[in-house]
């Protein structure tokens, strides 16, 4: 899709409009966000004037249509802002009590909202401790919920930042397609709150909503490009083919060709296809533009741990401990770093350093989980995983790594149920296939454990892993042994030049080897058995084994 100049220049003055709206109600994520992609605008769509007139955007359209403050509602709403500041939401809300202009409204309830936030973190502090309290919730969302509810009800006019609100109060409570009809009128009335657009997105859990909600969106906002910044971030979330993140991001870099937050999003695209050199490339790029940036070098330092590369690894853990210690992205790195060392104590304290400065952070769950694993302490991952699921139920991560623990366990069925959510998640990734095909071989179901395998060899083209021995495997117990031979001279021309998989090759080479003396079709006997002969015990006794037995057949080329 490409956008016009008239389209660009629009979205630019919303953007800048959008700071100084969601700035005066201290949404400071959805103003970072608006900042940052408009920073990295081209640079042929800016004023370079000294005369440039950026006043327009403290006068904005959205702000407008609403009442405006008398003296007494103005004083009120500047003491409020700087007591939010200072996080001080409990005297914000007691300030702005009995007042219903809409922004001191929102700011009363966002307040309260953050104060029983608060309240539920200081509740349960202690991770996975005895006093770590996995069920707490935020006292003051039935207070919240009945007054917007009411409102609404009564169709007294509620704003576009008391229905995000609302929205978000409804999903914390589990009513989750209330909540994504409040939070679409919420962006219908205002669609630059990028906050509304991230809770929506917590909506969507699997392929299908994300086609319903991209269909709805493009009727009723068809020309919106927070829509497809959106979309593209939902489609990275959901693990699409990386074609149709393509499709919606490539347009967006093009107006923005220098945003950190796009640079960044295309690095964690490249990370999630496992294209890790790649992403490596775009991720060093983005710390050399910023390297103050703390944003999704966790990603980063995951991409480095994988690549084993300690002492890049080791570079970002100190550079990020010298920019801000407290931040739960630097807690994640530094764990990644000495997870990397093999001190995996030392990385569970720093994981959990990491959870006390957000509870929420599902990645650092699914890690910690991993962490567990290494300890051998299955019951701590299994929980760790499940809490990254709570909070994020689209964490492949989390659900491979149970699948993994209940495996350890001996527990296959138990194993199956949650690959299969991980494999609904990545259909892409034939890592997710290999390990249902693993547990369904385990419990003997050959023909589910086929499908699965038949599934992970499409998806490894470069066959980076040996599905297709599996496979063949299979189809031999199964004595199917046409479908089996098959797969084994699939597998020994996918790995006869790797030394990686020297038995892999040696096994193919001898199962068709004796397949095709079976059928008394000699005219490759020879090639496949001196391949097997190349490795050891037991391939090279069997492989001479068969060329002894051919020397006094008649060679045919088919079977009579």
């Amino acid at each position: 899709m490409n956008y016009t100049d008239n389209e660009i220049q629009r979205f630019k003055r919303q953007l800048q409009q959008s700071i100084v709206i969601c700035s005066d109600r201290c949404l400071y994520n959805s103003t970072k966000w608006s900042a940052e992609v408009l920073d990295g605008v081209k640079e042929e769509m800016l004023d370079k004037s000294n005369q440039y007139e950026h006043q327009n955007t403290y006068s904005t359209n959205y702000d407008a249509s609403l009442p405006s403050f008398n003296e007494v509602e103005y004083n009120k709403y500047q003491y409020a802002k700087s007591l939010f500041h200072v996080r001080q939401y409990e005297n914000v809300s007691f300030i702005l009590r009995d007042l219903n202009n809409p922004r001191l409204r929102f700011l009363r309830l966002y307040a309260s909202y953050l104060a029983g936030e608060k309240h539920k973190e200081e509740q349960s502090q202690d991770i996975l401790g005895a006093n770590d309290n996995s069920l707490a919730e935020n006292p003051q969302l039935n207070s919240i919920y009945k007054e917007l509810r009411t409102a609404y009800n009564a169709k007294q006019p509620l704003d576009a930042f008391c229905l995000y609100l609302y929205g978000v109060v409804l999903r914390k409570r589990g009513n989750d397609q209330s909540a994504a009809s409040i939070l679409l009128e919420s962006i219908r009335k205002y669609e630059y709150n990028w906050s509304a657009w991230t809770e929506l997105g917590c909506l969507v859990q699997n392929k299908k909503m994300f086609y319903d909600l991209q269909k709805v969106l493009d009727a009723t906002l068809p020309n919106c490009l927070m829509k497809n910044f959106f979309l593209g971030r939902l489609s990275l979330d959901l693990h699409q083919p990386h074609s149709t993140y393509c499709d919606i991001m490539e347009p967006l870099t093009k107006i923005f060709p220098d945003s950190t937050y796009i640079k960044a999003q295309w690095a964690i695209s490249l990370y999630d296809t496992m294209d890790y050199n790649e992403s490596e490339v775009l991720f060093d790029d983005l710390r050399k533009t910023n390297p103050y940036r703390l944003e999704d070098m966790d990603v980063f330092s995951n991409l480095l741990y994988l690549k084993d590369s300690k002492q890049k690894l080791s570079m970002l853990a100190h550079q990020c401990e010298r920019i801000d210690k407290y931040r739960p992205e630097t807690c994640c790195i530094i764990a990644n770093y000495y997870s990397i060392k093999r001190e995996i104590p030392v990385s569970i304290e720093y994981f959990k350093r990491a959870l006390k400065l957000n509870r929420s952070y599902h990645w650092v769950w699914t890690l910690l989980g991993h962490d567990y694993i290494e300890m051998k302490n299955t019951s701590a991952a299994i929980e760790c995983y499940r809490r990254a699921i709570d909070y994020n139920h689209r964490d492949f991560r989390a659900w491979y790594g149970l699948g993994q623990a209940y495996e350890v366990l001996k527990l296959p069925y138990y194993a199956i149920y949650n690959y299969q959510n991980a494999a609904d998640l990545r259909p892409h990734d034939d890592r997710m296939w290999q390990a249902l095909g693993g547990c369904y071989t385990q419990l003997q179901l050959d023909d589910s454990a086929s499908t699965c395998y038949r599934r992970a060899a499409r998806c490894d083209q470069e066959g980076r892993h040996n599905a297709v021995i599996f496979l063949a495997r299979i189809y031999d117990r199964m004595t199917k042994y046409d479908m089996a031979a098959y797969y084994y001279l699939q597998a020994f021309e996918q790995f006869e030049q790797d030394d990686h998989y020297g038995d892999e090759v040696a096994e193919s080479a001898l199962y068709l080897a004796n397949y095709l003396v079976s059928r008394n079709e000699l005219e490759n006997v020879e090639r496949f058995a001196k391949a097997a002969q190349d490795y050891g015990f037991p391939y090279r006794d069997q492989a001479q084994a068969i060329l002894d037995k051919i020397k006094d057949m008649p060679h045919s080329s088919s079977q009579d």
